[in-house]
């Protein structure tokens, strides 16, 4: 946290994140992460945003929950009283651990304080984490606009031990 904490201080827009917590997808403290992606996030799908995924969040959750090393990230904001889910993400790390790979991230298309800048805190979270593994790089499967994370230092990856199945970027954590 003294290095998501220290990031946020840096941007110099302290504002955006009053009343924001980051925490896992399945802690309830803020409100139920699962049933609000269910239920809230469809109202503000559309063309110009963004449709869903194939799978609900409950099924890519509950996929990826039995690994104990699994990387999940759930953030909430304070609304105008009211607890909002901006975003989530979830992943894991490989079995010699020498990357986290980002499987899913899907942010709230209505109204919060972060607005379109829940990608950062969702690196800075997984940066850190792969970190603590001893990870060498993170990786993102299959992101939807990459323009978005290569300015955040992401390249393309080119995964060497899958042949098919998906495009990556990558950041190497000794770049960070």
């Amino acid at each position: 946290m003294d290095a998501v904490n220290k990031r946020i201080l840096k941007s110099g827009k302290i504002q955006n994140w009053d009343k924001t917590t980051l925490c896992s997808i399945m802690n309830e403290d803020k409100g139920n992460a699962l049933k609000f992606a269910h239920e809230e996030w469809p109202k503000f799908y559309g063309d110009d945003t963004h449709n869903g995924f194939q799978e609900s969040w409950e099924k890519l959750v509950y996929r990826y929950w039995r690994r104990k090393d699994h990387f999940d990230l759930a953030i909430w904001q304070e609304v105008d009283g009211n607890q909002v889910l901006v975003a989530l993400a979830i992943g894991n790390p490989s079995h010699a651990r020498t990357h986290l790979t980002i499987k899913w991230i899907e942010r709230f298309y209505g109204h919060s304080y972060l607005g379109g800048r829940a990608l950062w805190p969702i690196l800075t979270c997984a940066e850190e984490y792969a970190k603590l593994l001893g990870s060498e790089r993170i990786l993102i499967k299959d992101p939807v606009d990459t323009g978005k994370y290569e300015r955040y230092g992401y390249k393309s990856y080119r995964h060497p031990h899958v042949r098919f199945g998906g495009s990556y970027l990558g950041k190497e954590l000794n770049d960070v």
